[in-house]
């Protein structure tokens, strides 16, 4: 009786098998859709595909669907969710996230989440990361971006060159216009500059201006209605130093007519000595360089007076965001946990050449120099000290076509003065702030 009952019910699960209808409790399958950030061939895009397999391999009921997008996702994730597309998380620069789909509420809050344990270690997943590096573009508390890539802003130069010439590392103002002439008079170009690149020229106004007046004066000068913080004096010092940086040849003439990535490239032919940019730079230039190529980077020098600090560091973050609507939000989560193993982490530094914001790792020897800023750090600023977030029409409006001016000689820095003050009151006039 029990063999006929059993034979009886093999039978029946196989029709309803055959019909396509399923069990209660059955392991239902999912698929995660990711769009990055990343071209496919792209180091860092092989290590994400790592741990695409790593977390695939963990979690068999679980897929992730990867779109490469290149550095134009944010726009795309932005126009695919408002058009009803499922996409459950992506990642961007943390700056761009910040001021585009946190500011239009597509992020899922992730303060809960990062209270998880970390997958390889015995504490939350929120006390892996480096200080300041989780909390940097919070809204009242919350958190709603995983950042897993550290750029640093810094001067990034041959250590053989240096020595050459018998440089020290500038500590101030002063010391980098002397480097300047020692360079000169050595035969090479001081400062590699790209001439055409607002982001990459806008880096000396930023860092001048929180050295002088500490990390958020600028981005409270980019948001004051009546445009009068930028008649203070400091930003008349930091449009002559910008100036002087030309004048006295620091930055060769003939970088006006460069386009990126000409101007780098001359520091990786040995033309050019040092430049001010991210710590992606060894990456972009590792085919370029000769095989002995000394990478050193030390921070934008102190200015007299100044109430910043060469330990406030200008922090470039690469970071994942969940989709508030995602379906899945645990298993995009545990993703993100993958993604900030000590293995994961580890590979992006080694085979990619990043820093990574995982507190325990060593970053590659290449951007050693850029750890220890990271390390030491005791402020963090994001792009534009912040305006790239927060205020990015006016940031592509109107700061930058104005520096640009003055960066290329067009305008003096007192007219520089003038017109930021005047167009800024003109800009928040007509887009008032809620």
């Amino acid at each position: 009786m029990k063999k006929s009952v059993t034979i009886g019910l093999l039978a029946s699960l196989i029709i309803l098998s055959t019909l396509g209808i399923g069990f209660v409790g059955a392991q239902e399958q999912i698929t995660l859709v990711y769009w990055s950030m990343w071209n496919e061939t792209e180091g860092q895009a092989r290590v994400i595909q790592a741990a695409i397999e790593k977390f695939e391999a963990e979690n068999p009921g679980v897929t992730i669907e990867a779109v490469w997008n290149g550095r134009q996702n944010q726009t795309l994730v932005r126009t695919a969710i408002s058009g009803g597309q499922t996409i459950d998380l992506m990642d961007q620069d943390a700056d761009q996230i910040a001021g585009g789909l946190m500011r239009e509420g597509f992020a899922l809050p992730l303060n809960d989440l990062l209270q998880q344990p970390a997958l390889d270690r015995d504490e939350p997943l929120a006390d892996v990361f480096l200080p300041g590096t989780l909390e940097m573009f919070a809204l009242d508390g919350v958190i709603y971006q995983l950042p897993y890539i550290y750029n640093t802003v810094q001067f990034w130069y041959d250590k053989r060159v240096f020595e050459e010439v018998g440089l020290e590392i500038p500590q101030t103002w002063d010391d980098l216009l002397a480097a300047c002439d020692a360079l000169n008079a050595a035969g090479y170009a001081p400062i590699a500059a790209e001439g055409n690149e607002p982001g990459y020229a806008a880096f000396y106004l930023t860092e001048i201006l929180a050295r002088t007046k500490g990390p958020g004066w600028l981005q409270q000068a980019a948001a004051d209605p009546t445009g009068e913080m930028w008649r203070d004096p400091a930003v008349l010092d930091a449009a002559q130093k910008t100036r002087e940086l030309w004048d006295r040849g620091c930055i060769p003439p003939e970088t006006l007519g460069y386009v990126w990535p000409q101007g780098q490239n001359t520091l990786a032919f040995g033309t050019a000595a040092m430049e001010l940019v991210g710590s992606w730079l060894p990456v972009e230039l590792q085919n370029a360089v000769d095989p002995d190529f000394q990478w050193g980077g030390f921070s934008f020098p102190a200015i007299e007076g100044g109430a910043g600090s060469t330990t406030d560091v200008y922090a470039l973050l690469l970071a994942f965001m969940i989709n508030k609507d995602t379906e899945h939000p645990e298993e995009a989560f545990k993703f993100l946990q993958t993604i900030m193993t000590d293995e994961i982490q580890q590979k992006f530094t080694d085979e990619a050449f990043v820093g990574v914001t995982n507190k325990y790792i060593e970053w590659n020897p290449i951007i050693a120099d850029a750890a220890a800023a990271a390390a030491a750090a005791t402020t963090t600023y994001g792009d534009v000290d912040g305006v790239a977030s927060l205020y990015s029409e006016y940031l592509n409006t109107i700061l930058y076509p104005t520096y640009m001016s003055l960066w290329h000689g067009t305008i003096t820095p007192e007219e520089y003065v003038e017109e930021m003050a005047t167009l800024s009151a003109q800009y928040w006039a007509e887009h008032p702030q809620s």
